[in-house]
């Protein structure tokens, strides 16, 4: 009897530690991840696609949350350029997002999930990406490549598989580092990522509603970028144990996340802007 109560006993005392360690507002969690949605999306699609359309010689296009519009096609090699650059956008995106979370270890949890946020969805888009472009031979990431060469796409697709499911345990470990609980359920983890997965998915799929190209565009390029190419959130869960085990103290304290006005309102605003102002096409012209 008493090894059965000193069991029960460090059973509570290992969900009070969870409950005290790791606890999160849902509307504020999906606020933060709207957020780093937009953030890597901007990465991908205006930053690096406009940085590799100045790099190739062309001076105006139409900024959209689905793609650079521009009005011819560029010669070769010049659109090589411009293509790499939406990958190029998420990785720099990524390795920005990666040292503001580590130097907001020890500042408010919103900003830390948005920085690991930030980070998951710009890797995911710019893997799953390379994964896509070796299986279906279209996307950005065929720059790399001859025209034609199906031997270029099966090693694009093994590569970007292998870093895909790489970038999942980079994410796992990471998370739980932000996390900084030993004692954290799986089911506690899965819940949050579930509510990252369908907001990203969401203000992705929203965001291409009025795009010039036709409202088609909600699947072929939001769903795609937003729920298709960040799948991989919703594996963190069946993997972040190993880590917790290798890791038990992390470095970024108590993860508490309360409501918060402030984010909501900001991903309000955002939303807004994402969808009525960037999802309509910003025409640019240097």
């Amino acid at each position: 009897m008493a090894g059965k109560r000193l069991t029960m006993a460090a059973s509570t005392s290992t969900r009070d530690s969870a409950d005290r360690l790791v606890r999160y507002d849902r509307w504020t969690v999906t606020a933060v991840a709207v957020l780093a949605y937009i953030v890597a999306n901007i990465a991908h699609e205006s930053l690096g696609h406009g940085a590799g359309l100045l790099l190739a010689g062309g001076r105006s296009g139409i900024l959209t949350t689905t793609r650079l519009i521009i009005p011819q096609q560029l010669p070769s090699p010049a659109w090589r350029w411009f293509d790499l650059g939406g990958p190029t956008g998420n990785l720099a995106c990524a390795g920005v997002a990666w040292i503001g979370l580590r130097m907001t270890a020890t500042v408010r949890a919103g900003l830390r999930l948005l920085c690991f946020l930030a980070m998951a969805f710009s890797l995911y888009w710019a893997f799953g990406y390379m994964l896509f472009s070796g299986v279906t031979g279209r996307g950005d990431w065929l720059a790399l490549l001859p025209e034609g060469s199906w031997a270029g796409r099966g090693a694009l697709a093994v590569v970007g598989l292998s870093l895909y499911l790489a970038t999942n345990r980079f994410a796992a470990r990471e998370l739980s580092r932000m996390l900084d609980c030993s004692s954290v359920t799986r089911k506690e983890v899965s819940r949050m990522m579930n509510v990252v997965w369908l907001a990203g998915g969401i203000i992705a799929t929203a965001g291409a509603a009025l795009d010039p190209r036709g409202s088609m565009e909600m699947l072929n390029s939001g769903a795609l970028s937003g729920l298709a190419g960040a799948i991989g959130l919703l594996q963190i869960s069946a993997i972040i144990g190993r880590y917790q085990l290798s890791d038990p103290q992390g470095t970024g304290g108590p993860f508490v996340l309360e409501r918060s006005t402030g984010w909501i309102v900001a991903a309000a605003a955002a939303s807004l802007l994402f969808i009525g102002v960037l999802g309509r096409g910003i025409p640019w012209r240097l």
